[in-house]
């Protein structure tokens, strides 16, 4: 599981990349509505995440995310001495608790880059009221669309390659 979260000028967004014990991945983007800061987005995008397993029932899990300040300060390595952070950790750490077993761990962004990503795609999206993307694929291309489209003609021609 890889989380991030983004905020610029025009807004805020959070991703989050789940990966199935199957290797299928399964992608979140959210544009968060709410004033916010960007370590605020990270916090939210980890609850989120949390939040998603808690609901799948699953039990054990790993974390990862690209901030040094929210990994730690969730792990108890550092104190929280933001206030506005405080009920962040204390509620994430409640919902860990909740869990059988919880990594959480630290990867540098390069790591992160598909939840990254997400993220940075959520925040500049601003949605009207009722409005939202309900579904979004992301898929490798391994040939030029016109190679596909010459080869689907033949066919239809009768004139496989």
């Amino acid at each position: 599981m890889y989380f991030d979260g983004s905020k610029n000028v025009i807004g805020a967004g959070i991703s989050i990349l789940l990966i199935t014990l199957e290797y299928e991945m399964i992608l979140y983007s959210l544009e968060l509505d709410f004033p916010c800061t960007h370590n605020m987005a990270k916090y939210e995008a980890l609850m989120q995440e949390l939040r998603s397993l808690f609901s799948f029932q699953v039990k054990m899990v790993n974390v990862f995310g690209n901030s040094q300040l929210i990994i730690n300060q969730v792990n108890g390595k550092w104190q929280v001495k933001d206030e506005k952070f405080v009920p962040y950790q204390e509620i994430t750490t409640l919902v860990i608790c909740q869990f059988e077993e919880v990594h959480l761990a630290h990867i540098k962004r390069e790591g992160n880059h598909i939840a990254d990503g997400l993220a940075s795609i959520g925040s500049p999206i601003t949605f009207r009221t009722n409005e939202a993307i309900r579904s979004f694929e992301i898929e490798r291309m391994k040939h030029l669309a016109f190679e596909t489209m010459t080869h689907v003609h033949h066919i239809q021609e009768g004139n496989a390659p």
